[in-house]
């Protein structure tokens, strides 16, 4: 007799890391339950995407296939005409690759670059599975919920936004055990103190031009005995700075991200779900300075109101303002506690446990 043939699942994400990191999760957690699986990610950003999750890609086995994506812009923009043949590309490239692959499922989270990706394998048979980050649901995820056959959201809130076919799960995160090994590679590579405070600064994997500008412009500010580790994301550097103690990164790992978060005293940060979530799990104190007029102020207003996090509005904040918000956290050591009090509470930690489950049930119905 036969062995059964391996199931095959399509991780898709791109734009930037946090649509990415969801789904991976989940194709981390289904591996758990079926060793045989073989999976591809498929994204728009190879040097982005292979440089922030090669070592998962690796760990799954996972080839990485790569299409040109378009978005839709709710504004004018010539962007958007040209954007239309990048769809229509992405869209026929995928069909044709699923018409030789046949997979079994593939598994998104709201990537504009998935769009193509999840019609192109309805259209051949496969099973959709989608993934609700954000308290605000984003037009990616709308275009592909009807074509999902299960929805999991990470909110009670976001029930109501996909009627019966939505799931509460949490939002999956690539966690996994980070060592003392790990703290100390990371504090050597990056020449760490450990008697010395460290604040994160991230604006997610591809950057945030507008917070980089900000943080540097408030860093002369900041006490001088501060460690800053500074994620800028590529091309997205906001002046050469000599400051000791401050260290500006394009791109960071997966795996030394986590490690670095881990060692963080404070984080300031974006608001996508993606870091939010790392952030619960770690329970770290932080300060969200959230994308205006965004999905990102929905989420940042919800970790506001549950005491999690010290919310900051872009548009008003100026650097003496932010650079006051990061000193006077620093120095209300109780405050910070009840953050991360707070925020370790905010999110189950077995949300890809519960995702992968589904994923299971829906290849095999």
């Amino acid at each position: 007799m036969d062995a059964p043939k391996a199931k095959l699942i399509i991780i898709s994400g791109g734009g930037t890391g946090g649509p990415s990191t969801a789904p991976l999760a989940l194709a981390m957690a289904y591996r758990r339950l079926d060793k045989d699986a073989r999976f591809i990610f498929i994204g728009n950003s190879p040097d982005l995407e292979k440089k922030l999750f090669g070592g998962i890609f690796k760990e799954l086995g996972a080839d990485y296939y790569s299409l040109p994506a378009g978005k839709w812009r709710r504004y004018f923009s010539w962007s958007n005409f040209f954007d239309i043949f990048k769809i229509i590309s992405g869209f026929l490239k995928a069909y044709f690759w699923f018409r030789r692959l046949h997979p079994d499922l593939i598994v998104s989270a709201g990537s504009f670059a998935s769009v193509p990706v999840v019609w192109a394998g309805k259209l051949n048979g496969a099973k959709i599975f989608i993934h609700q980050q954000d308290l605000r649901p984003g037009l990616a995820n709308r275009l592909m919920s009807w074509a999902a056959d299960c929805l999991s959201v990470a909110f009670s809130k976001s029930l109501s936004d996909y009627g019966q076919k939505a799931l509460l799960i949490g939002n999956p995160s690539l966690a996994f055990e980070i060592t003392e090994a790990d703290r100390e590679r990371v504090r050597s590579n990056f020449k760490l103190d450990k008697e010395k405070p460290l604040l994160l600064v991230t604006g997610g994997g591809s950057g945030a031009l507008a917070l980089n500008r900000l943080f540097v412009a408030a860093l002369e500010l900041l006490p001088s005995d501060w460690q800053i580790i500074h994620q800028t994301g590529p091309g997205k550097g906001a002046g050469t700075q000599s400051r000791a103690g401050y260290q500006a990164v394009e791109s960071i790992t997966h795996e030394d991200y986590r490690a670095l978060m881990s060692l963080a005293d404070m984080v300031l940060s974006r608001a996508g779900l993606g870091a939010l979530t790392e952030l619960s799990l770690l329970a770290k104190p932080c300060v969200l300075l959230p994308i205006p007029d965004s999905h990102q102020e929905d989420n940042a207003s919800y970790f506001a109101d549950n005491n999690a996090a010290l919310v900051l509005n872009q548009e008003t904040t100026s650097a003496q303002s932010l650079a006051a918000a990061l000193k006077s956290l620093w120095q209300d050591s109780e405050r910070r506690r009840l953050l991360s009090d707070n925020i370790g509470n905010l999110l189950p930690a077995d949300a890809a446990d519960k995702g992968a489950v589904l994923m299971q049930d829906l290849i095999k119905a």
